[in-house]
């Protein structure tokens, strides 16, 4: 009689525990956000309550009034409309970052491009060639700030940080063209992560099996507009303050820090396939240059990237 009260209580017990394992597992858990970084972010971790990703969130609308140049409400719009702003830390060192990194890639990259944005804008213009000479005086007299090439990376670095400071060890993040993994999936395969054709949006010329990885791409085909059959996009020439013409049509960049990720593909596309490769080198990161034809792709990358579409050539780089 003992034996079996014994059985049934060691039954009942491991029934208990079954159901706390699996309440307790972590699950899939997304929230997708339109309205920050004039951009489509998603956000996918593994989770055992909604807090992480609402964490994010609550991060993320932070982010969209700090760093946009384009919401009034935002620190960074405020202060190029000469207002006398109190800048939070976050601003204030995103703001040193992109500095620096102009500093030492002027040639190529500049946080002071508001002007031209402004001038061009890209994004409702309807086919006109704006006279940017005032713009690019400005542009010389660094009087306005826009950080569209590295707020978004720098947002994902910071989401990062967030989502592991709640126990998050695998999570997707994808802010437009900026993607980060964290750890792995459950399952234990990585996360994977395509890279856009840019002669078709449908299409993706790789796909990248990623851990704690950013993977970032700039490009010249979804803001733009075409004129005489001249495609003219968003990722301005600092020399020109015109869009950068050099034969490229995307740049992805591959590495553990985001923001620094994300200025790189757009100064690598600013500085075309050769000498794009020597500042990805300089900076110890990996990348993905696609020009008409051809994607070139670090050797380093073979075992992570596999080649899906053979409408274009691949080719090694360093």
């Amino acid at each position: 009689m003992k034996k079996r009260i014994i059985f049934y209580i060691l039954l009942a017990a491991s029934v208990v525990l079954i159901f706390l394992s699996q309440k307790l597992a972590p699950s899939l858990k997304s929230v997708t956000i339109t309205d920050c970084f004039d951009t489509v972010t998603e956000i996918t971790v593994y989770s055992r309550s909604e807090k992480p990703i609402k964490d994010c969130e609550k991060y993320l609308y932070s982010a969209e009034k700090m760093f946009s140049a384009t919401n009034p409400e935002a620190e960074i719009y405020r202060l190029n409309h000469g207002e006398n702003v109190d800048l939070s830390d976050d601003t204030k060192e995103i703001i040193e970052l992109g500095k620096t990194f102009t500093k030492h890639n002027s040639e190529y990259f500049s946080i002071y491009l508001n002007p031209l944005s402004e001038a061009w804008d890209i994004k409702n213009n309807s086919g006109v060639i704006p006279d940017i000479t005032d713009a690019m005086q400005e542009v010389r007299e660094k009087k306005s700030i826009n950080l569209g090439a590295v707020a978004k990376g720098y947002a994902a670095d910071k989401l990062c940080s967030i989502l592991r400071k709640d126990g998050i060890t695998s999570a997707m993040l994808s802010l437009g063209g900026n993607a980060y993994a964290i750890g792995k999936k459950p399952t234990g395969e990585s996360w994977k992560i395509g890279i856009q054709s840019p002669k078709d949006e449908s299409k993706i010329v790789g796909i990248i099996s990623a851990e704690n990885l950013a993977v970032v791409t700039s490009g010249d085909y979804q803001r733009y507009f075409e004129l005489n059959g001249v495609r003219y996009h968003h990722i301005f020439d600092p020399k020109t303050g015109y869009p950068a013409t050099n034969g490229l049509h995307s740049v992805t960049v591959i590495g553990e820090n985001a923001a620094l990720c994300d200025a790189l593909a757009t100064t690598a596309f600013v500085a075309g396939l050769k000498d794009g490769q020597e500042l990805l080198k300089k900076y110890n990161v990996r990348g993905i240059f696609i020009t008409d034809d051809t994607v070139y792709f670090s050797k380093s990358l073979e075992n992570i990237f596999k080649q899906t579409d053979f409408s274009y050539k691949y080719e090694f780089i360093y």
